[in-house]
């Protein structure tokens, strides 16, 4: 075994063993696992047998895996979670810039005192008194702390993949000082100039995708609902974050200028670790400046350039620095898409390009077929990874990176040499950065318009497109090792696949339109969003969700596109509350809506009521606000609205409704208290209903004794997800039971989906 293979085996034997201890094993194992791998290695190498030599090696290297998660596990894991709910005094050290929201603000800071002492945390300040505050300054306060590894009660591995371990949000006594600016502080200092001079220098359209794309810096894309969504659907979120490809790009422009030598790979690396210093050496920008690095560095030494080794020795590199980088998941798709490159993208366009004539067209023909070879690489090997962590999968991605791969490249390229040029003359740099623009501008036209496409991306929340992912797999697997005819090995299967995805797509949508009536309470934490389907017609009544880590209008899209509904008729928005309206502007961008309906002078103490009319306009859609009571028909859907009453605050003035389907009734009445239902039953007949959606989460305010006799419910559906409230209460559960509902909570059970047969009407009237 060669010096390098050896390097490999360790590497990955490594990687894996660190992989294993995040996902698999519990930290209590972890010692013991290790000594018997070393144990084992240990013995066989009395066996003094040269053929062992290499299990030797990954028995070791995975022995020593297994020990460096378990040491940062000790070292930094362990001392957070024995902090967690404590309020203490803390002294920290700033480490970055603030992050300002729009009523709060988070710092990365160094603790420097207690139990916490060494540690990394992420600081919330709700006051606002850090939103001006520098990297290498002191503070002190007293704050509430939490483990980093828990959010919403659920298992969260970003901030510790980032080396953060612990959350603190501020209570008291806070004071911040001056501090000393070490050159550990460069890297942030730089990245906040170079960002600030992108803002100056880019119009606003095109400013956050190109912090974004030549920065890292996501929080202004990510505000852009429109473009975001449309990126994702299309399959080209990938381009707007810093990764190898992007180094790649820089790296290829300079060997085109300078020539592909040993000179020129010394200055690519150094030229390298100034973007990552730019772009605030942060994790991804790390990432990727190693993997480049160890590239470049074969022809430096004069060695033969070993990808493999490269790659694997990379990601060993990266996980012994933090263990718990294994939990990110730009990581594993970094080095996912990097290994089906190395993997897949020769034999792949090369069967693409192999048959083209030899004539004008051949090259340029030839660079865009070898981008989708690079692109079919990548989604082979990345796209388990994409299903298990967004629950999607994008199909029409290689069409997306074949058309706009040459703009991202003009933009980050072009947008580096404005940045460059804007720093000497602002005015040149400006005028560098719109022409740049325009490319930026191409990108997101292309994205919006094939996320739009039909079937641009399928959801996998159905079971069926999980099942049709694996059925593929299998497929080309066994066509890899058939001894029949190429042209069979690669027909048979592809044509299978695409049979399979029709049924994929197809057998969901038959069975929703086989029930007379759907009627469901998606998951989406603390928070609601209902929909009703009957035949072709469509109900959504609200969409939003805190305590969550699914965004609801992305999860009600991904719902309705796995049910085949190609449009909303209706969207009820019972109030304004950000619980049950976060999600209207991305569920718009999902699934086209007709017609939204709200109360009349909505409270917009959230802030959501221009946001939400400013996307209805964008998209067409009709915005009625309800002052009266009203009846509507949706094909098979009738509604009942009832007008919030003049006085009380946002919670009394709900809008409620009565929504039948199939001879099901449902009644729904948003937050309202337990006077504004006395108000209903009083005024208006709603006896009957099967189905009651619980007031205001469980709250004990809400669902009422008299109310709950008189609507004469049969079951109750509690839309709840994590929160501090104590919702649902116990007291409002018990009454629930003691007029003899069925429960039935979205935090317990998931999402809720009852199904109504086509004859139930009837079976109604009979009884």
């Amino acid at each position: 075994m060669s010096a390098l293979r050896k390097l490999a085996a360790a590497s990955v034997s490594f990687s894996a063993a660190v992989f294993a201890a995040n996902y698999i094993l519990s930290p209590s194992s972890l010692p013991i696992a290790a000594v018997i791998a070393a144990t084992l290695g240990t013995g066989l190498i009395f066996l003094r047998r040269k053929w062992l030599r290499g299990t030797i090696i990954v028995l070791f290297a995975f022995s020593a895996g297994l020990g460096a998660f378990y040491a940062q596990y000790l070292r930094c894991a362990l001392p957070a979670k024995e902090l967690e709910g404590q309020t203490a005094e803390l002294f920290c050290t700033l480490l970055d810039y603030p992050t300002v929201y729009d009523d709060y603000c988070r710092v990365r800071v160094r603790i420097e005192n207690g139990g916490a002492r060494g540690l990394e945390a992420l600081v919330f300040d709700s006051g606002m008194e850090l939103a001006e505050a520098e990297p290498g300054q002191k503070m002190s306060f007293t704050g509430r702390l939490s483990a980093a590894d828990v959010r919403y009660g659920e298992d969260y591995d970003y901030y510790n993949s980032r080396d953060i371990y612990l959350t603190a949000s501020v209570k008291s006594g806070l004071i911040l000082s001056e501090g000393k600016s070490g050159l550990c502080f460069i890297p942030a200092r730089v990245n906040r100039a170079f960002t600030d001079l992108v803002g100056q220098l880019f119009p606003e359209d095109t400013r956050g995708f190109m912090k974004s794309l030549m920065l890292g810096d996501k929080t202004e894309l990510y505000k852009d609902a429109a473009l975001y969504t449309a990126m994702s659907r299309a399959g080209f979120m990938h381009v707007a974050a810093v990764s190898g490809m992007h180094i790649a790009f820089l790296v290829g422009l300079l060997q085109l200028l300078l020539g592909a030598g040993r000179k020129s790979s010394v200055f690519c690396i150094v030229l390298v670790w100034l973007f990552v210093l730019v772009t605030g050496s942060s994790p991804s920008a790390l990432r990727a400046g190693f993997m480049q690095s160890f590239l470049l560095l074969a022809p430096v030494f004069r060695r033969e350039n070993d990808p493999l080794t490269s790659l694997s020795f990379a990601l060993a590199l990266i996980l012994l620095m933090n263990p718990y980088a294994a939990g990110s998941v730009s990581l594993q798709l970094s080095f996912t898409a990097m290994a089906g490159i190395m993997c897949l993208a020769g034999p792949i366009t090369k069967a693409l390009t192999g048959h083209l004539p030899r004539n004008l067209f051949r090259k340029p023909v030839g660079y865009l077929l070898g981008i989708v070879g690079v692109s079919l690489a990548v989604m082979v090997f990345t796209l388990p990874l994409m299903a298990i962590h967004f629950g999607y999968v994008s199909l029409l991605s290689p069409l997306a990176n074949m058309l706009g791969l040459w703009a991202v490249s003009l933009c980050f390229c072009g947008g580096f040499a404005a940045a460059a040029l804007g720093a000497l003359i602002p005015t040149a740099g400006a005028a560098a950065a719109w022409l740049v623009s325009w490319p930026a501008r191409y990108i997101f036209l292309l994205a919006k318009t094939v996320s739009a496409l039909p079937f641009a991306a399928v959801y996998l929340k159905s079971g069926f497109g999980g099942a049709w992912l694996l059925f593929c797999y299998l497929l080309f697997g066994l066509s890899l090792v058939s001894r029949a005819d190429r042209r069979i090995r690669l027909l048979l299967p592809a044509g299978l696949a695409a049979l399979s995805l029709a049924l994929t797509l197809l057998v969901p949508r038959a069975c929703y339109r086989a029930a007379g009536a759907v009627f469901t309470a998606l998951d989406v934490g603390q928070g609601q969003c209902l929909s009703v389907f009957s035949g072709d017609s469509t109900l959504m009544v609200d969409c939003g969700g805190t305590g969550s880590l699914d965004r609801a209008g992305e999860t009600a899209g991904a719902y309705l596109c796995t049910a085949g509904r190609s449009k909303i008729d209706l969207l009820l928005l019972t109030h304004l509350h950000a619980d049950h309206a976060n999600g209207v502007e991305t569920l718009l961008e999902m699934c086209p809506v007709e017609k939204i309906i709200m109360p009349e002078n909505p409270n917009d103490e959230d802030g959501l009521l221009d946001e939400v009319c400013r996307a209805a306009a964008r998209h067409g859609t009709e915005i009625e606000y309800l002052s009266t009571d009203k009846e509507i028909e949706l094909g098979g859907i009738r509604l009942r609205l009832f007008a919030p009453g003049g006085a009380g605050d946002e919670n009394e003035r709900c809008l409620m409704a009565l929504v039948s389907a199939g001879g099901y009734d449902m009644l729904v009445t948003g937050d309202s208290s337990k006077s504004a239902e006395q108000e209903l039953i009083k005024n208006h007949d709603i006896s009957g209903v099967e189905l009651l959606i619980a007031g205001h989460h469980g709250s004990r305010y809400s669902c009422g004794g008299d109310f709950l006799r008189a609507i004469g419910g049969e079951t109750a559906v509690v839309s709840t997800g994590y929160n501090t409230f104590g919702h649902p209460t116990y007291e409002t559960l018990e009454r629930l039971r003691a007029y003899g509902y069925t429960i039935l909570r979205t935090d317990l059970n998931g999402t809720i989906e009852i199904r109504i047969g086509k004859d139930y009407g009837q079976e109604k009237q009979q009884r």
